[in-house]
C-alpha cells in the first residue's frame, strides 16, 4: 500500500509470526475467552489464522489490481489512478469511460474475490460457527443484525430529505438523480466546492497549528511519523501504520490538496493521535486489539473539524466562510452514512451464505443504490466489501463521533480545536487505549452513544 514494493507480499510477517496463527493457538483462544482480554486476543487471533489461510488469493488479488490498467478513451491508466480520478474528473464522458473501465477491471477479478468470501465461511464452519456473519458477531460481541435492522429504519426515515437533498446537488450540474451512476454522485459528494481553499501547501501547517492549538503532547508526537514522499503505485488514500503503539505510529499520504485531502488526512492524524498516546503500560491486547469504532471515532472527530466554520476561519484565514462549502460537507456526511447503512444490508445477506456468491451482484446493486439514490454498479459487488464487517464498526463510530463532538462543544466551546484543555481531555481518554467499547466509553462520558444524536444532526443539517 505504501508504494515500497511492487508486489504485495504477506508471507514473511505469517512465516515470523506464524506460532500464533496456528489451528492448535488458535483454538487455544477460542477456549480463553472469560476475560475482557481474552477476547480481543481471540478476535485478533481467528482473524489473521482466517487471514494466514487465504493468504496467497489475497495477495493475487491485490498484485492483479495493483498491474492493471483501465483502458479510458485510448488511454490506458493503472486502476488505482483510474479509480482515484472518478472523484475529481469533471467531463462527463471521461468520467463514464472511466467507471466502465474500472467496472470492467473489478469484474475480471470477482471470481477470485468470491472464492475469497466462500472460504471465509468455510472456515468459520470449521472453526465451529455457523457462518462468517456469526463468527465476527460472536467474537466481536456486536450484535450486527441488531445494527443492520436499525439502519434499515435509519434508511426509510431520510429517505425522502436526503433524495431531495441529493437531487438538488446533482441538478446544480446538470444531472437528474434517475440517470446518475455512482461514479456521478462520489464526483459531486467528493469533489466538494471551493476546492482552492485547501491548497496542497497548507496541509501540513495546518495540522501542525490544529494540534499545537490543542496542546496535545509535543513527546508523543515524536512518536508519530509521516511518510509523504509520491510513488507511482502507493495507494491514493492516507492511511495509518502501527510498527509499534505507542513508540512508532506512521501516517502515509501523497497529498495533492483539496478538500477530501483535507478529510483523509486528518482522519489518519487522528488515528495516530490515539495510538500514539496510549499508555505504554496497558496490556499489549489494549493496545492493538478491541473496537475499531473507538479509533474510527476519535479519527472522525478530528476529520470533523476540517469542514467546520470557525476552524476555516481561525486556522485556515477563510473569510467569509461559503455557506455552499458547508452545506456540500453536511450532504458529503450523509451520503457516507447512508451508503453504509446500505452496505451493512448487503454484506449481512452476502454472509449468510443462503446461495451462490456469484448470484449476489443485483442485490449489492439494489440496495446500494436504493441506500445512494443513484445506479450502482453491480460489478463492485466484491470489490465493495471489507473484512469483519468493518462497515458495522464505521456505523457505529459515526454514532460515537456524533455523540463526542457534541461533548467537545458543550465542555470547550465551538474553538474547542484552539484550547489546550481539550487536549488534555482528549488525552485522558486516547491513553486508555482500546479496552472499552466506542458505547462503553460514551457511557462514562454520559453521552447517549445511539443513532438519535447522529440521525437528528442529518436531517437537521439536511
Amino acid at each position: 500500500m505504501s508504494g515500497l514494493k511492487e508486489t504485495f507480499e504477506t508471507e514473511e510477517m505469517f512465516s515470523e509470526f506464524g506460532g500464533l496463527f496456528t489451528r492448535e493457538a488458535v483454538a487455544e483462544r477460542l477456549e480463553d475467552r472469560e476475560t475482557r482480554e481474552g477476547r480481543h486476543l481471540a478476535e485478533f487471533a481467528v482473524h489473521y489464522y482466517i487471514e494466514r489461510r487465504l493468504r496467497e488469493l489475497t495477495e493475487r488479488i491485490a498484485n492483479e489490481e495493483n498491474a492493471v490498467l483501465v483502458e479510458c478513451r485510448e488511454e490506458a491508466v493503472p486502476f488505482r489512478s483510474a479509480w482515484g480520478q472518478l472523484m475529481t474528473e469533471c467531463d462527463s464522458a471521461r468520467r463514464r469511460a472511466l467507471e466502465e473501465g474500472v467496472a470492467e477491471a473489478v469484474a475480471r477479478q470477482n471470481a477470485e474475490r468470491a472464492e475469497r468470501v466462500a472460504g471465509q465461511s468455510e472456515i468459520a464452519r470449521e472453526l465451529g460457527f455457523a457462518d462468517y456473519r456469526g463468527l465476527c458477531e460472536e467474537l466481536s460481541g456486536q450484535r450486527l443484525e441488531a445494527l443492520g435492522e436499525e439502519m434499515g429504519g435509519f434508511l426509510e426515515e431520510t429517505e425522502e430529505v436526503y433524495r431531495a437533498r441529493v437531487a438538488e446537488a446533482l441538478s446544480e450540474v446538470g444531472l437528474k438523480a434517475e440517470e446518475a451512476t455512482d461514479a456521478d454522485l462520489r464526483w459531486v459528494v467528493l469533489g466538494l466546492k471551493n476546492e482552492e481553499l485547501f491548497p496542497v501547501e497548507k496541509l501540513l501547517p495546518a495540522a501542525d497549528t490544529t494540534l499545537e492549538g490543542l496542546g496535545v503532547g509535543p513527546a508523543q508526537q515524536g512518536h508519530v511519523h509521516l511518510d509523504l514522499e509520491p510513488r507511482p503505485k502507493k495507494y491514493p488514500r492516507p492511511f495509518c501504520s502501527l510498527v509499534a503503539v505507542p513508540e512508532e505510529v506512521w501516517v502515509v499520504a501523497a497529498p495533492r490538496g483539496g478538500c477530501v485531502d483535507y478529510l483523509s488526512f486528518f482522519h489518519e492524524l487522528g488515528h495516530a493521535q490515539h495510538f500514539a498516546h496510549m499508555s505504554p503500560r496497558l496490556p499489549w491486547a489494549y493496545r492493538l486489539t478491541g473496537d475499531d469504532a473507538l479509533t474510527e471515532g476519535f479519527a472522525f472527530a478530528l476529520q470533523a473539524v476540517v469542514l467546520e466554520a470557525g476552524w476555516l476561519r481561525e486556522v485556515m484565514g477563510v473569510e467569509p466562510v461559503p455557506e455552499e462549502l458547508l452545506e456540500a460537507g453536511r450532504l458529503l456526511d450523509f451520503w457516507y452514512v447512508r451508503r453504509y447503512a446500505g452496505k451493512i444490508a448487503y454484506e449481512l445477506e452476502l454472509h449468510r451464505g443462503k446461495g451462490p456468491v456469484e448470484a449476489m451482484a443485483e442485490r449489492y446493486a439494489r440496495l446500494l443504490g436504493g441506500a445512494m439514490g443513484v445506479r450502482a454498479n453491480p460489478e463492485h459487488y466484491l470489490f465493495d466489501v471489507d473484512d469483519r464487517f468493518y462497515c458495522a464498526c464505521y456505523l457505529r463510530a459515526w454514532r460515537f463521533e456524533a455523540c463526542l463532538r457534541e461533548q467537545l462543544r458543550e465542555r470547550f466551546g465551538e474553538s474547542w480545536f484552539r484550547r489546550a484543555e481539550t487536549g488534555a481531555w482528549l488525552r485522558s481518554l486516547w491513553e486508555r487505549g482500546t479496552e472499552l467499547t466506542a458505547e462503553e466509553m460514551a457511557e462514562e462520558l454520559g453521552m447517549e452513544c445511539g443513532l438519535g444524536p447522529l440521525r437528528d444532526r442529518l436531517l437537521r443539517d439536511g
